[in-house]
């Protein structure tokens, strides 16, 4: 069995698999007494109409992942609502033993680039979190491509 350590996530650490979006240090675009704005924090271009969609995850004995799965046709956006969650990941053409794992807080947001190959997140210090999924509409229907792994153990 393949043991990856996960990580915080870091702009510099996960642009091989797309972006990160943290809450900004900078100016805020517009301001008032009663709120603040940044725009522009992040961007994605995506053919078509988008799908938000919610997924719920659930801790297990043992944070094993023998499974990941991809889509060609659209980046997709995770962010999560109630608890931090661990996400591996691995990119086209790597062995398992090359995968990474990255550990996402609340007020954070990634967004995974088209065909990069990810397995469900793994809660963290709860027994589920459930996190927002963004992407094309139609995906879970019609984009999805799995594929069997060599077990991962993810530590964190």
């Amino acid at each position: 069995m393949i043991t990856i350590n996960s990580k915080p996530i870091t702009e510099d650490n996960f642009k091989k698999f797309g972006r990160v979006v943290k809450s900004p240090k900078g100016e805020p675009t517009a301001q008032a007494a009663d709120f603040r704005f940044w725009s522009d924090i992040a961007n994605y271009e995506i053919d078509g109409s988008t799908e938000i969609g919610i997924c719920t995850v659930y801790k297990q004995p043992k944070n094993i992942i023998n499974g990941m799965e991809r889509h060609l046709n659209t980046p997709e956006i995770l962010i999560p609502i109630d608890a931090p969650f661990v996400l591996p990941l691995l990119k086209e053409g790597e062995s398992e033993e090359q995968a990474e794992s990255f550990q996402v807080d609340i007020g954070e947001a990634v967004l995974i680039d088209k065909a990069v190959w990810h397995g469900a997140c793994l809660p963290v210090g709860k027994e589920e979190s459930s996190y927002f999924v963004i992407f094309r509409k139609g995906t879970p229907n019609e984009d999805v491509y799995k594929k069997e792994i060599k077990e991962i153990e993810l530590q964190f």
